[in-house]
């Protein structure tokens, strides 16, 4: 594949600009950038689902398949078994196949001919296996009867993970593939790939996975794309000596600035400062000399004036310190710790096995196990979304609860803007919040955009700003790491880093969780709590 100068703009802003590269056969690349910068759009202009404005797109005779973020569910009585065959286009291919052999003549033979060609090459009469055998791998443990829409968000990417993996592409776009999945599934898919022949482009938030399966990466920023022939840990050691280079460059620009600002102000100093022990008689050659000193300053002065000028702007260099999410719990009253006695969460055809349990203060605490096995449920009933089926929930009313959910949607008006949804009570100070919003690393033109028009990595970004002005000190992250890029990444670890309150986090991402080094895991397929595992 190759792609030549494509532009692509939105807004009237261009968010892809002449971009170009080449996809060899068996090339498997990560594409990478900070959220919002157009990656998942390259990828379904790759695909076809939206238009670009310009440039083009070549393709050897290749077909591309592309992994949705979501299923579109049109009928919530679909099993999976139908849902990916008609995502497939097999049981459309066999309802063909059938309706032919029925009517089998001489005008209908051609026609069956190539039916049964497209049949054959999509494995059609193994399907049924080749789909237990990839959702067996991927740790899926529902029926294949099981309607699409019970399934947990882990479930559902599996079930989209699989139709990418039986269709025939020679292309594989895959935008987040590990997001809600468990950690066995993620080392069946490392596996997986790492086994294919078929190129592929990834967008990941997951560093592990990216390192053990990429040999190029791409990165995509303010519209340009840059291409680095490496793996993806030479990449991350790349850009790390690059912002060192950055960060030495700033700092000796600013000691720059600092000093012609220092001989300015001496300058100034000197130019006005009086002659002592003048006389009636020296009055005039003190003038003619404060004169000429006065003049050999302002000539001094604008210089140096002219050249912190040139220096001025900025050189675009962020630091990465460490964002203070500390939270002062002096001023409150009651027990800030939250137990579970016998407490069964679930529905009526799901439940949990009883839970005891006590959260100290300030722990660490990892919800553990599969997709499907309840982890969102337990998390959805201690904040109180969810009533329990029995036991009781024990938290006292001091307790204040920051939570982010798998979908940045949930209970969310969408068409408020970033600072009407941080500014919900309308008593946050303008300085402050843009200080917030600065933080982390949340554009100041982003203000005015509606809350769902963001990307999920930007909406997360927002919810963590959003937590740090309501002062919570309970935090609750359900696979808070998805969608992130690495700047919102290292944001998220100096939430963990800095955060003195209780943090409940369900992430199946491996480096999040060695940063999180749990005090409590809590396990929901035995009832087991154990500390300092």
């Amino acid at each position: 594949m190759i792609v030549n100068n494509l532009v692509k703009d939105v807004g009237g802003k261009k968010l892809l600009n002449n971009v170009s590269f080449i996809l060899n056969k068996g090339d498997k690349v990560a594409l990478v950038g900070i959220n919002g910068c157009g990656k998942s759009t390259l990828l379904k202009i790759i695909k076809g689902i939206i238009p670009y404005d310009d440039g083009s797109i070549n393709f050897n005779n290749e077909d591309v398949s592309l992994l949705k973020q979501e299923i579109a569910i049109d009928d919530y009585n679909i099993s999976v078994l139908d849902y990916v065959k008609r995502e497939t286009n097999i049981k459309q291919t066999e309802l063909k196949l059938h309706e032919l052999e029925n009517s089998l003549n001489d005008q209908t033979m051609e026609e069956y001919g190539s039916v049964l060609e497209s049949y054959l090459k999509l494995d059609g009469y193994n399907f049924n296996n080749n789909l237990s055998v990839i959702l067996n791998g991927l740790n899926f443990n529902s029926s294949l009867d099981a309607p699409i829409s019970i399934l947990s968000g882990g479930q559902k990417i599996k079930v989209l993970l699989s139709i990418v993996l039986l269709s025939n592409a020679e292309i594989m776009l895959l935008d987040e593939p590990t997001n809600n999945l468990d950690i066995e599934a993620i080392e069946w898919l490392e596996d997986y790939l790492n086994k294919s022949d078929k190129s592929m482009i990834i967008v990941s938030h997951d560093e592990e996975f990216m390192s053990n399966i990429v040999n190029k990466v791409m990165e995509l920023k303010d519209g340009c794309l840059s291409e680095y022939n490496m793996g993806y840990d030479a990449y991350v050691s790349f850009k790390d000596n690059e912002y060192n280079e950055a960060m030495i460059r700033h700092d000796n620009l600013v000691r720059e600035k600092d000093k012609l600002k220092n001989q300015i102000q001496k300058a100034k100093e000197w130019s006005n400062k009086g002659i002592s022990g003048k006389s009636k008689d020296n009055d005039k050659i003190a003038a003619n000399f404060q004169k000429e000193r006065t003049s050999k300053t302002a000539g001094k002065v604008s210089r140096l004036s002219k050249e912190l000028d040139g220096l001025q702007g900025d050189d675009g260099f962020r630091s990465k310190e460490d964002i203070n999410f500390f939270v002062d719990v002096s001023k409150e009253k009651g027990n800030l710790d939250i137990g579970g006695e016998n407490l069964v969460c679930g529905y009526d055809t799901f439940k949990i096995i009883p839970l005891n349990f006590n959260i100290p203060f300030g722990s660490r605490v990892k919800i553990a196990g599969p997709n499907g096995s309840g982890k969102s449920t337990l998390i959805k009933t201690i904040i109180g979304d969810i009533k329990p089926v029995s036991g009781y929930v024990i938290k006292s009313s001091a307790i204040k609860v920051g939570y982010i959910s798998q979908d940045s949607l949930d209970c969310v008006n969408i068409d408020a803007t970033v600072y009407d949804y941080l500014n919900a009570n309308n008593n946050i100070d303008k300085g402050f919040l843009f200080t917030i919003l600065d933080k982390f690393h949340i554009r100041y033109d982003d203000k005015d955009k509606k809350y769902g028009t963001l990307s999920p990595g930007e909406r997360t970004r927002v919810n963590l700003a959003k937590l740090a002005i309501e002062n919570v000190n309970v935090l609750i992250l359900d696979e808070a790491t998805n969608h992130l890029d690495l700047e919102a990444v290292h944001i998220l670890e100096s939430v963990i880093k800095t955060f003195n309150g209780t943090i409940i986090s369900v992430s199946h991402n491996r480096t999040f969780n060695k940063l999180l080094n749990p005090d409590i895991e809590i396990d929901i397929t035995n009832g087991l709590v154990n500390n300092k595992y």
